[in-house]
């Protein structure tokens, strides 16, 4: 039986990304303006990072859906 739109696949993350586990607060800059964001997912060499709400990130909330995907290089730890 197919299981269409749905592949449940293992992606084992690059060294950079094993610093950057699901539920971890980052930071980095999208269009030279810091944001930050709880990782939802890990990909290879990039995380899906879901953004954090503000008054100043509206329009890239709206354009994004809430979510980004950036590299790890581009990622710090919120401590």
């Amino acid at each position: 039986m197919a299981t269409f739109g749905k592949m449940d696949t293992h992606i084992d993350p690059s060294e950079a990304g094993k610093k950057f586990p699901v539920q971890t607060h980052v930071t980095f800059l999208v269009h030279d303006k810091p944001q930050t964001g709880i990782v939802t997912k890990q990909l290879k060499n990039s995380a899906i990072v879901e953004l954090d709400e503000r008054k100043d990130n509206g329009s890239l909330m709206t354009q994004s859906n809430g979510i980004v995907v950036i590299n790890y290089k581009q990622l710090k730890k919120i401590r």
